[in-house]
C-alpha cells in the first residue's frame, strides 16, 4: 500500500513538472506531461498571462505549424492579451516525440482514443484552469497550417471537446466531413461511421469551428505543402482545400437534415502567415461584428 501511495505521488510530479501559478505581464514557458500513452512524451508550453487576467480569464489555446515553434504562436497573440484579458498557451509538439502522425494527424490513423493527442490540450485546459482558479469551463482553439490540420481534426472527432470557437487557419490537408464511397479516399482523409457515426456528426455541425483560408494561400509548389495523393485530391492549392472542405460539410449537413454552426470566412491579400492569419482570427473573435 505504501509502495503505492509513493508511486502515485510520483507518478502526479512527473505529470505536471511546473506547478505555483503563472507569472502575469511576461512570457514563459513550463514543461507539461500528459498521463497514460503520452506521459514519455513532455511538451513545453509557452505562455502569457495577462496583466488583467484574473478567476474570469478566457484561455486561448494556439497550435503552431510545421516550423514548431509555439514561442512564435504565443508570440503572435500577445497583441491581444491584455484587452481581452486572456491566459495564452501555445504547446510547442517536437518533431522528435510528436511525428505528422501524431501531431498534425492527431493520432488518428489508429483507433485507439487513448493515442490521440488532442487530449493533450484538453488535459493542459485542466491543469491551468485548476491551477489559476478561473472560472471558464472551456476555451478558445487556433491553429494555423498544420495547427489547423490538428484543430479541425480535434473538432470533428474528439468525443466532447469544451471548445467555444476554433479557428483552422490556412490547413494543407482535411480529414473531409463526409464519408466515402467505394473508390473514395478512406479514414484519415474522410470519415469513419464507426468512430463517427451520423448521429455524431450532426453534433460536430453543431460545433463552432470557423475555416479561415488566406486569400493569397495558393502556392501548388511550397515544400511545406502536403502532396500525398489524398492531400491534392482535395485541391491543388491550400485555399481550394480549405474552400473544398467547406463546401463538403454543407453538403452533408444539407443531406442530414442538420444545422451547420460552421463559417468559411476568407482574409484578402493574406498567404501562409501565422501571424497575419492570428490577427485576423483574433478580429472575428474579439471585435463584433458591427
Amino acid at each position: 500500500m505504501k509502495k503505492a501511495a509513493v508511486f502515485c505521488a510520483l507518478l502526479l510530479q512527473a505529470c505536471f513538472a511546473w506547478a505555483g501559478g503563472l507569472p502575469a505581464g511576461e512570457p514563459g514557458s513550463f514543461v507539461f506531461t500528459d498521463r497514460g500513452f503520452f506521459a514519455d512524451k513532455p511538451v513545453t508550453v509557452y505562455y502569457y498571462k495577462a496583466r488583467s487576467a484574473g478567476s474570469d480569464a478566457r484561455v486561448m489555446m494556439v497550435i503552431h505549424g510545421m516550423e514548431r515553434q509555439g514561442s512564435r504562436m504565443r508570440d503572435n497573440w500577445l497583441p491581444f492579451a491584455e484587452k481581452n484579458k486572456l491566459i495564452v498557451l501555445a504547446p510547442e509538439f517536437d518533431e522528435a516525440r510528436f511525428p505528422s502522425r501524431l501531431f498534425n494527424m492527431g493520432g488518428i490513423e489508429g483507433r485507439d482514443r487513448s493515442q490521440w493527442s488532442f487530449q493533450i490540450v484538453e488535459h493542459l485546459f485542466d491543469f491551468v484552469r485548476a491551477d489559476e482558479g478561473l472560472s471558464a469551463t472551456d476555451y478558445l482553439l487556433f491553429g494555423h497550417s498544420a495547427g489547423g490540420q490538428f484543430v479541425h481534426r480535434f473538432m470533428l472527432l474528439a468525443e466532447a471537446p469544451r471548445v467555444s470557437v476554433a479557428v483552422a487557419a490556412n490547413a494543407g490537408s482535411y480529414t473531409m466531413p463526409s464519408y466515402p464511397g467505394l473508390m473514395d479516399d478512406k479514414f484519415p482523409y474522410a470519415l469513419n461511421e464507426s468512430i463517427v457515426s451520423l448521429d455524431k456528426l450532426k453534433q460536430v455541425f453543431a460545433r463552432k469551428l470557423v475555416v479561415l483560408l488566406g486569400e493569397a494561400d495558393i502556392q501548388t509548389d511550397a515544400a511545406n505543402l502536403p502532396k500525398a495523393r489524398q492531400a491534392t485530391a482535395q485541391g491543388v492549392n491550400r485555399f481550394e482545400r480549405g474552400s473544398n472542405f467547406f463546401a463538403q460539410a454543407q453538403a452533408q449537413a444539407q443531406k442530414l437534415g442538420a444545422p451547420l454552426a460552421w463559417e468559411r470566412v476568407t482574409v484578402p491579400g493574406v498567404g501562409h502567415d501565422s501571424r497575419r492569419m492570428s490577427q485576423a482570427a483574433a478580429r472575428l473573435l474579439f471585435e463584433p461584428a458591427r
